[in-house]
């Protein structure tokens, strides 16, 4: 809704405000950061698109790899895991910042639940665990999940599949059936 967000920007006092996205440099990347920076040109933000090649781009949030991570505005990523949540949450967890965690973000509950999670063997708890974690992400308003897009696996019955608890698939230890 653009004349929503057009009014909680003046309620906030924000007029003019600049921001640049940075993303891999590859067409589905690119294609989507500029269609981020139209529907933001629609509501008066404007936004620079600096599409970046895969070594600059993966080392931009860390400390270690130099000073990019100081002027991190927006970035476009592309968030893959395994079927555990573990997985999927282990980068957004407080020690994780400088290295994985980008955004510089911390929350004492979702690191609590973070350690509650990986050692909860009841299912339905668990569940409960990973589902508050990932209300409190989306309450901070820090992270924006465009999509959830869907993979395609496919099965033979001459092919015997090695996976590991996570659900990790073990492609080196796949075996004829």
């Amino acid at each position: 809704d653009p004349e929503k967000a057009r009014a909680l920007l003046a309620e906030a006092g924000v007029s003019g405000l600049e921001l640049t996205i940075r993303t891999l440099n590859n067409q589905e990347r690119l294609l989507t950061a500029q269609i981020i920076q139209a529907n933001l040109a629609a509501i008066g933000v404007k936004v620079k698109v600096i599409p970046l090649d895969s070594g600059p781009y993966w080392e931009m949030g860390q400390e270690s790899k130099g000073d990019t991570w100081k002027d991190l505005e927006l970035w476009l990523m592309r968030f893959g895991t395994t079927p555990d949540p573990y997985e999927a949450t282990q980068w957004f967890v407080s020690s994780q910042v400088g290295i994985w965690n980008w955004e510089r973000w911390t929350d004492p509950r979702f690191d609590e639940l973070y350690e509650q999670g990986i050692v909860e063997t009841d299912p339905d708890r668990r569940r409960g665990i990973y589902i508050e974690m990932q209300e409190i992400m989306e309450e901070t308003g820090a992270y924006v999940w465009i999509n959830h897009e869907p993979e395609t696996f496919a099965h033979r019955d001459s092919v015997v599949v090695n996976a590991a608890p996570s659900g990790e698939l073990d492609y080196r230890r796949f075996a004829k059936a």
